[in-house]
């Protein structure tokens, strides 16, 4: 009874309903026998996982030493209870704890990324100092939580491609960490300055040595290189589209001709012959435009209102996936998101 009322609430914890996730991890552990002290263990750290989604540091922190208590192997709990100290301003004993987690588990990506995370905030806190002053005590502010942005992804059948929509951010202010079973990205949103996470078990095993990401004016891209040639429900190993059907195999479509980029306008255009007049443009103007953002900066300036609506309203819309300029027919109703030949998008909620 217990472990399949703990399977609902990852469920419902999957679909960030985090009260009844909590409800049902708290009935699991009413109705746990308490014979298993992994098991608890590992209920407890997920409730705990579940208190910080709703910034309740405190309680998140109490589950994760009451979880090590019964299994002092649970990295999870270790992760939790580092966070939980780090989100209550007390980062000296978060990063005690994950060096702790680390002397377990060497090459666990998310607790290396949290280790260096407070190293850098302890030495950016350390005041500078000269031999004729002394320090003067400053109070530091508890960080804000990391933001929740949606993020979405398409595949083939060797490749994951997931996006990120955050704009103005630079390559160096992105973290991506990856083992062939878990992804960890952290940066900080320009537009803010809060901190932003994405931490989870993959659907599904990558070759991590070939990952790669790339940042635009617009999102985080993420390549993930499967090991097999199957069909991804989701990103999420814990995710309940992932438990409810097995592997797909995919194949890649066999195409007579390079396929055309999705576009909501029935009049077909030569998307080669457009990027190789972008790519004139480029080098024509080399000194003035700088990149394909600054392409896109200048027709956004020199256009006309109902042009910048048709833009913003395809990009929006689309994903990312269609640009058009021509309001008569952006205007006619949503655009649709149309990847390109055998690829897939989908939506995930973080």
């Amino acid at each position: 009874m217990s472990k399949e009322v703990f399977e609902e609430a990852n469920e419902a914890f999957v679909d960030d309903r985090y009260d009844q996730a909590y409800e049902l991890y708290t009935k699991a552990l009413d109705s746990d026998d308490k014979t298993n002290n992994q098991f608890t263990s590992k209920v407890l750290a997920a409730r705990a996982q579940c208190l910080l989604k709703s910034k309740k540091y405190a309680d998140a922190l109490n589950d994760s030493n009451n979880a090590i208590q019964l299994d002092e192997t649970n990295i999870k709990a270790y992760l939790r209870k580092g966070t939980a100290l780090y989100y209550q301003d007390s980062k000296d004993e978060a990063l005690k704890t994950f060096i702790r987690g680390l002397e377990i588990d060497s090459v666990n990506d998310q607790l290396k990324v949290w280790k260096e995370k407070c190293e850098k905030d302890l030495e950016e806190k350390k005041p500078k100092t000269t031999t004729a002053e002394k320090p003067t005590p400053v109070a530091a502010a508890v960080p804000a939580p990391p933001a929740k942005i949606n993020h979405s992804f398409y595949q083939t059948d060797t490749v994951v491609t997931i996006q990120i929509p955050i704009k103005g951010l630079k390559k160096d202010q992105v973290q991506v960490q990856t083992t062939d079973k878990t992804l960890s990205v952290s940066t900080k949103i320009p537009a803010t300055g809060n901190d932003y996470s994405l931490e989870f078990d993959l659907a599904h095993p990558i070759d991590s040595s070939r990952t790669t990401f790339n940042v635009t004016g617009f999102n985080i891209e993420i390549k993930l290189y499967k090991q097999q040639a199957i069909q991804w429900s989701s990103l999420d190993a814990k995710s309940s589209a992932n438990k409810s059907q097995p592997p797909v195999p995919m194949s890649r479509p066999v195409t007579q001709k390079a396929p055309t980029y999705p576009s909501s306008s029935q009049r077909a255009k030569n998307w080669d012959k457009v990027e190789a007049e972008i790519k004139k443009d480029e080098k024509d103007n080399k000194e003035d435009m700088g990149d394909a953002n600054a392409i896109f900066q200048q027709l956004y300036r020199d256009s006309d209102e109902n042009t910048r609506r048709a833009m913003n309203k395809s990009m929006y819309e689309s994903g990312g996936t269609c640009l058009n300029m021509n309001w008569e027919e952006v205007g006619k109703g949503k655009v649709t998101c149309e990847p390109p030949d055998g690829m897939e998008y989908k939506k995930y909620d973080s």
